[in-house]
This record gives C-alpha cells, sequence and structure tokens, in this order.
C-alpha cells in the first residue's frame, strides 16, 4: 500500500511528527515498511507499506490515518462518525431479496453535467498514487477509493434511458438475466443474487459486479450514483456459486464501516456537482439496523499471563485505569467490573472481522502500549525436567544398534490397504484417507522394512541392514472397540558378503546363528534378560499372527520373558515366497520387539559382585613349567593346588600351550605360565630361589 506523507497529513494530526519517527511508530505498532522515496514532480513523500491479512480496515487513507492517530493518541481531522442507524426505504423491491443481501444502499441521479476536468489538487493526489488521470468522474471513484476505501458506481442514465423525475422502475430484485453482465455463461439455477434494475435492464449485480455496458463516456450528460454495504454471508454465498474474487468483494465480506460509507458517499455527490456543475436530482436510499453486536469479556489475569510484567520498577503489571485507557484510545466501547475482574469490551465495526475474542483484545493492548516496555526475560528454572526410563533405554538402543553398522529407517505410520481382504481384517482404516496409499494405520514394521530394502536392492544399495522404532496400531479381532497403540523395535539384516574371517577369504553370508548371535550381543549390552523357545501354533500372539506369512516357522524363534514367561517379540528368516533375494542365495532375517515388555526385562544391577584390589606397581617376574596330566586329568586341578599354597606372591596363571607325544597316546604335557609380583617392593634373590624350588616341587610331582 501506497502512503502519500502530503495527504495523510491532511487526514491525521502530523505537525509535531517527523517522516522517521512516524515510520518507527507504525513499524513497532505492526506495520511493515518496505520502502520511501520521493516524488519531485509534486513535491511530495511515498510511504510503502505492507499489510497483514487482518488488517483490510487499514488499507485506505482514512483507515491508516484512523490507526496513525491511534497509536498517537489524537483525533482525526474533519471526520465525522456519529451517523445514526435509522430504517429508511424508498426503493422499490422485493422485500426478501433486500433484507437478505443489503444493509445499505443509496442512489442519486445528477443531470446537466458540462465540465469533465479535474482539478490540479486532484490530479496530483492521484499522481501520488500512480494513477493516470482520464476523466473527472472516473478521477473522483479513484480518490473515493484511495481515500475512503468504498467502490461506487457511476452509470450513464442515458443508456439506461431513466428519467430522473420518476423513477418507479428503478428496483432492487432476484429475477433477471445475469449472463449479460457476466464475462462466463453461469448455468447454475440455484444462483439468486441481488439485482438492481431499471425496467428490465440490470445495472449491476449487487457487491458483485456492475454492467460494463453502461459505463460513462465523454459524451455522458447526466448519471447515476450508487453506493452499497452487503451483507457478508450473502456476498461469500453469491461469490463463490459464481467464482468470482474481487477487491471489491472482499471488502463487503470484510464489512465496510457505515460512518465510512456515508462520508464517503456525501463527499462524492458533493465533488461530482461541485466540479461538473450538475444539477442533483431526488435520492433514493435503503437503510436498516444492524445486527447487535456482542461484547467481548476478557479477564484481568488473563492480561498479566499474557502479556507479563512492564519495565517499570514502581509497578509491576499495567493498571486497570491505564488498560481502559488503551481500550478507550482503540475506540473499543469498555468497562472493567471490579468484583469479577473483568473487562468488557464492545468492539468497533470496523474492527469487528479482524478482533473476535479475548485473545485479540489483548495483543490490541500490547501493540498500543508497545511491546518493547515489557519484560521479555523468560522465569529461572526451578526444577529440571527429567528424562523417562523409557527415552533412556530408546537413546541406548539406537546407539547400540548404530555401533553394529545397523542404519535407522523411519516410515509413515499410514499403509496402503492390501488387496488380500483377509490381511485386512485386523487392520484399523481411516474413514476419510486423503490418499489410496495412506488408508489404514501399520499393524507391524517389518512389511515397511521388506519393502525399503528390496527398493534399496532393485536400486543397486546391497549394504542395507536396518532397524526402526515406531508405532503400531492393533485391533483385537474379537473386540472391535478395543483397539491399541504401542511402540515396536523391528530390524532386518541379510546379505551375501555379510562377513569375513580374514583378508584373503571370500565374504560369507549371514547364517541362522550369526544373526542370533548379533540379537543377544544387543540384548547383553541392552542387560536385558530373555530366553528363546521355538514357536508353536498353539500360542500364536498379535506378533506372529500378523507376520506367520512372511517367516519360516522352522526358522522362527519367540523371545520372551523367563520371569513371566510372556512373549516379547520374535526372530526369524524370512520364508521362500517373502524372500525375494531367493536368486541371490543368501537368506534374510527379521526381528520384531515389543519395546515395553522389552524395558521390562532389563534388570538394574544394584550391586556388583567384584573385589577391588590395589594394583602393585613394581615389576613381575614369570616362570614357565611343564605339567604332565594323564587324559583324565584336568589342568584346573593343578592350578588349584599352586593356589592353594597361599603363595601372596602369585599374580596369576595362564595356559599357553599344549602337546602330546606321539609314543604317549594317553598323557599330555601342558604349559603354564606363573607370574609373581609383589605389592610393596621389587622381588630380590631370596623370592626368587624360593619360587624355584616351589616350582622343582610341582614339577616332581606332576613330571
Amino acid at each position: 500500500m501506497k502512503v502519500s506523507w502530503k495527504w495523510i497529513s491532511q487526514l491525521a494530526d502530523l505537525n509535531e511528527i517527523k517522516l522517521n519517527e512516524l515510520i518507527e511508530k507504525l513499524t513497532l505498532a505492526g506495520f511493515e515498511i518496505e520502502e520511501v522515496y520521493e516524488l519531485p514532480e509534486i513535491k511530495d513523500t511515498i510511504i510503502d507499506l505492507k499489510l497483514t491479512a487482518n488488517r483490510q480496515d487499514a488499507s485506505f487513507l482514512i483507515g491508516l490515518a484512523r490507526e496513525i492517530n491511534t497509536i498517537l493518541k489524537k483525533p482525526l481531522k474533519y471526520y465525522i462518525d456519529n451517523v445514526q442507524d435509522n430504517v429508511i426505504n424508498n426503493i422499490s423491491n422485493n422485500s426478501n431479496i433486500l433484507y437478505e443481501s443489503l444493509y445499505d444502499i443509496k442512489i442519486d441521479i445528477i443531470t446537466n453535467i458540462q465540465n469533465r476536468t479535474s482539478p490540479k489538487w486532484l490530479q496530483d493526489y492521484l499522481k501520488s498514487y500512480n494513477i493516470q488521470r482520464k476523466d473527472i468522474l472516473n478521477d473522483i471513484i479513484e480518490y473515493n477509493r484511495i481515500k475512503w476505501g468504498q467502490d461506487i458506481e457511476i452509470f450513464d442514465a442515458k443508456k439506461i434511458d431513466i428519467q430522473p423525475t420518476s423513477s418507479k422502475n428503478l428496483i432492487i430484485d432476484s429475477v433477471g438475466n445475469i449472463n449479460q453482465i457476466l464475462s462466463h455463461d453461469s448455468k447454475q439455477k440455484s444462483i439468486t443474487p441481488a439485482l438492481l434494475k431499471y425496467k428490465n435492464t440490470i445495472l449491476s449485480i449487487i457487491g458483485i459486479k456492475s454492467n460494463e455496458n453502461l459505463k460513462c463516456d465523454f459524451s455522458t450528460s447526466s448519471i447515476l450514483v450508487c453506493s452499497t454495504i452487503c451483507k457478508p454471508e450473502y456476498i461469500k454465498l453469491i461469490s463463490k456459486k459464481l467464482n468470482i474474487k474481487t477487491d471489491k468483494i472482499n471488502k463487503h465480506i470484510k464489512q465496510i464501516l457505515r460512518c465510512d460509507f456515508f462520508n464517503a458517499y456525501q463527499e462524492t455527490i458533493l465533488l461530482i456537482s461541485t466540479f461538473t456543475r450538475g444539477t442533483i436530482g431526488k435520492s433514493y436510499e435503503y437503510h436498516r439496523l444492524y445486527d447487535i453486536q456482542k461484547s467481548i469479556t476478557v479477564k484481568k489475569n488473563i492480561i498479566y499471563s499474557i502479556l507479563g510484567p512492564i519495565n517499570n520498577k514502581s509497578k509491576k503489571f499495567l493498571s486497570v485505569h491505564e488498560i481502559l485507557s488503551i481500550l478507550n484510545q482503540l475506540n473499543f466501547q469498555s468497562k472493567y467490573n471490579n468484583i469479577k475482574q473483568t473487562f468488557e469490551v464492545l468492539v468497533p465495526k470496523y474492527r469487528s472481522y479482524d478482533i473476535k475474542r479475548a485473545i485479540d483484545v489483548i495483543e490490541e493492548i500490547g501493540r498500543i502500549y508497545g511491546f518493547e516496555k515489557f519484560n521479555d526475560t523468560l522465569p529461572k528454572i526451578i526444577a529440571k525436567g527429567q528424562t523417562s526410563n523409557q527415552t533412556k533405554t530408546i537413546k541406548k538402543i539406537r546407539k547400540t544398534l548404530r555401533d553394529f553398522g545397523i542404519h535407522e529407517i523411519i516410515h509413515y505410520s499410514l499403509n496402503k490397504q492390501s488387496k488380500n481382504k483377509i490381511d485386512n481384517i485386523n487392520n484399523l482404516s481411516l474413514f476419510n484417507p486423503l490418499t489410496k496409499d495412506q488408508a489404514i494405520l501399520q499393524g507391524n514394521l517389518i512389511t515397511n522394512l521388506v519393502a525399503t530394502q528390496k527398493y534399496n536392492i532393485n536400486q543397486k544399495n546391497f549394504n542395507i541392514e536396518g532397524f526402526e522404532i515406531g508405532r503400531v496400531f492393533i485391533q483385537n479381532e474379537h473386540s472391535l472397540n478395543h483397539k491399541k497403540e504401542e511402540i515396536y523395535l523391528s530390524g532386518i539384516m541379510g546379505r551375501s558378503n555379510f562377513s569375513k574371517q580374514s583378508w584373503s577369504e571370500t565374504p560369507k553370508k549371514l547364517g541362522w546363528f550369526q544373526a542370533k548371535g548379533l540379537l543377544e550381543d544387543f540384548f547383553e549390552k541392552l542387560e536385558a534378560v530373555v530366553k528363546w523357545r521355538h514357536i508353536k501354533d498353539s500360542e500364536t500372539s498379535i506378533i506372529t499372527k500378523q507376520l506367520t506369512k512372511l517367516l519360516n516357522q522352522k526358522r522362527t524363534s519367540i523371545i520372551y520373558n523367563p520371569k513371566t514367561n510372556k512373549e516379547i517379540g520374535l526372530f526369524g528368516q524370512l520364508n521362500l515366497k517373502s524372500n525375494y533375494n531367493e536368486k541371490n542365495n543368501y537368506a534374510t532375517y527379521i526381528f520384531e520387539i515389543r519395546l515395553v515388555d522389552l524395558i521390562n526385562t532389563i534388570q538394574d544391577i544394584s550391586h556388583v559382585n567384584y573385589k577391588i584390589k590395589v594394583y602393585s606397581i613394581y615389576p613381575s617376574v614369570t616362570r614357565d613349567m611343564s605339567v604332565t596330566l594323564s587324559n583324565n586329568e584336568q589342568i584346573e586341578v593343578i592350578c588349584k593346588k599352586i593356589l592353594d599354597q597361599n603363595n601372596s606372591l602369585i599374580e596369576s596363571i595362564k595356559i599357553f600351550n599344549e602337546y602330546k607325544h606321539q609314543n604317549k597316546k594317553n598323557s599330555r604335557k601342558v604349559g603354564l605360565r606363573i607370574t609373581y609380583r609383589a605389592k610393596d617392593r621389587t622381588l630380590n634373590d631370596v623370592d626368587l630361589m624360593k619360587i624355584d624350588k616351589e616350582i622343582g616341587s610341582l614339577l616332581k610331582t606332576n613330571i
């Protein structure tokens, strides 16, 4: 929106306000200033500002001047807003359509138009807004639109063939062929808009579109001037049916202010009669009472809670007097109930479109007082939030599986229905899905993981071992009202080159026991105590029922909690029908676990069985010895004999070798390495001699 500094200064009291100061105040009040530039030709400054969608009441000069003076706490210049709501009707009409569509309409006929040249001040006015001058009538319409935000229609009276002295045939009706006005044919029989007609000629679809054939030209000598305020509900309905969107329609939808309507119309008639030297004929008008506006109740404690304290050492919050003063500054009619501690606020009609709730009123109070004047520091944190055990476990699960080299995969919770109706029995379907691919809630995570791996393999991405932690939605087949939402952990593994023992060997595919070992290692790191058992048809749970068709039951195990004997999940190999990797000759393994049940298997270790000993900082001495044992004797017995001597210098005993003589098949020799170390000193010659004697006696006994 472009605003002329010269013309806005004539409406708003800006005598003591500089341009930069006004720009700053508008910015703080929520108006974005895009550009400011000079027009030396007419000695004017243009402010280009951007309005938000909810502030169309300030999209014309009077509306913006009203807002500026609200911010500056000053009244408007030369503005009358005390128009009385009187019921007047001297227009022939179909009473039903008139009542349903209109609040106000004014019509005047002006004859004997002689001058068609605009005065210089009006030409300069339009130049400020980069509008090319045409003729006096068109210039006045543009002037009125910029200043008042009103769309006044002017028709050539001779083209209508209307008689100024008698216009009984000027009526408002709903019967007529609207296609003579519209640019496209409308074949909808249900459309009954309000039509301004003279005899059988339609002048306009009121509030929507005018008859282009009745426009004024340079030969026009008499005109019909018309302006209306339509009911927003009527405009919304008709414009939707006709599929028409214009600025004129939007203004009616957002409710034109009655005082602006009368002021704009009176100024337009005055300008036309003055500068064209025309004669004003009889006026025709219709006005009815507006709907009673409801007040908005705003609690004082809610204002304090949302806006917070102010930056003032002498007081903490806005006082009731200050709040009432701000509401009065906004032209809101307000009262304070001291008993209930509430404000009853009646919003002016020009702001009723965007101020409908208590929060809207509170925002206006903060905007006018100045958001920068409120204390915006955050309160001190009294207590830190605690992370739940489930969240901690999920983080640990993610880290552990990533350390194993397994990628995390995330899918939507919505899937498409299966072509097989039997598969959809236990699925939870949406009543109104956006697409067919998002019609049901997922009943397991494995289906999406299998589809993802298949897609990646088709794209030549073979290294896809993935896991997912997601929500699963389950419906009980015996009770349709019994539905559950749970968090599951699922994973998929397997490829032809999964591992190899050395660089020289070729990679090997993942085997069943190796896959199971990885899962056991995961449970061990998670400190979860679980057991395994074969799957049985008689004890299939919801998990196994949904995944039975995917798995090879001979290579499937149930994972359960040994304490409660409750199934927590399963692990198995995909069967040949579902295993799309059959051609590549390697198996794919999957697991699916109910997260809550897995967490219940984790045992919190409150104590440890370890003994803490002092670590010696002195050097050690090692002695190797070979002990002869029969095939039935155990080396553990020999180690126990050595330790039973209660020699404090012995630190450790390790087995480093075992060998047999070809001629002595009934015995074998075992190599032991004994480490000696003192905790408080370095071993001396006496210690070493004693050690050698002990080893010698042991060798004689077990040689």
